[in-house]
């Protein structure tokens, strides 16, 4: 299976989400992804061109995302952006040598309030 590499988990990001331990990992898309987000999320985007133009933007969701947030439930990354609308870029976190893109969908601004509100409620545990 083919794969694009789409960029690293930067350092400063990694430490600040406390998994300093992936810090640096490639972060890869296969290509049966397409397909994937295809199959689950035509409806959400609206065409299959929406779809690929957002594949061609994940390196620069992932360099420079607008909020990024580490799920422990799942064990994954999500990586928003503001791009026309709201997406989000989810990456599977596992002890490989690699990460990798699970998917892309919208991502409405409910959702990202409810992620920094989870994550506000966790620092203030801490506290």
């Amino acid at each position: 299976m083919k794969y694009r590499y789409i960029g690293i988990l930067d350092p400063e990001l990694a430490k600040n989400l406390n998994i300093e331990e992936h810090k640096n990992k490639p972060i890869l898309v296969f290509d049966d992804r397409i397909d994937h987000v295809i199959d689950n999320h035509l409806n959400d985007f609206g065409s299959k061109e929406k779809i690929i133009d957002i594949y061609n933007e994940l390196p620069n969701i992932i360099k420079k995302p607008d909020y990024s947030y580490y799920n422990e439930k799942t064990k994954g990354l999500e990586f928003y952006k503001n791009i026309n609308d709201n997406v989000c870029v989810a990456i599977r976190i596992n002890p490989g040598k690699t990460l990798k893109v699970k998917s892309w969908y919208p991502a409405n601004k409910g959702k990202i309030a409810n992620r920094k509100k989870k994550e506000q409620e966790k620092a203030d545990v801490y506290e």
